[in-house]
């Protein structure tokens, strides 16, 4: 018994030690006048993989997606825009792909109602792939204004 328990633990160590992470993210908001700010969204995306664009084609691979927790505090205006990046037809989706390497970044611009200090929180969901395997991915970004 005593072995069981102690390979079960040590099973559920190195799985933990195994996530992976391709993709790290860090935010940034920059004044573009006394009511408006873009907020800057960078991925740093590990050697050999790729982040999706926002808009792929049906049946193709999960976008990436921004999700802002909607406030009294400030309104988005348009959608959020992204790099170039690099288009390619994609083998296993059979489909032309836009996607990022190395890194990229988005901004998203907002407008403020109101002068008082406020965090801007939302979510991140994404897929990113290398030639082996995808790991999808989400997570929590926060801007403080």
């Amino acid at each position: 018994m005593k072995k069981t328990l102690t390979l079960l633990l040590l099973i559920t160590t190195i799985s933990y030690s195994q996530i992976l992470e391709p993709v790290k993210w860090t935010t940034e908001a920059k004044k573009i006048s006394d009511t408006e700010y873009d907020l800057i969204i960078n991925a740093t995306i590990e050697k050999n993989y790729h982040l999706y664009s926002q808009n792929v084609p049906d049946d193709g691979p999960l976008p990436t997606i921004f999700i802002f927790e909607k406030s009294n505090n400030y309104e988005l205006i348009g959608s959020t825009t992204e790099e170039k990046g690099h288009t390619i037809y994609d083998p296993v989706f059979k489909l032309k792909i836009k996607y990022f390497d190395t890194k990229t970044t988005f901004k998203q611009r907002i407008k403020l109602n109101n002068k008082n200090r406020f965090k801007i929180i939302g979510e991140i969901e994404f897929m990113t792939c290398n030639d082996s395997n995808c790991v999808p991915g989400y997570g929590d970004i926060e801007f403080e204004i």
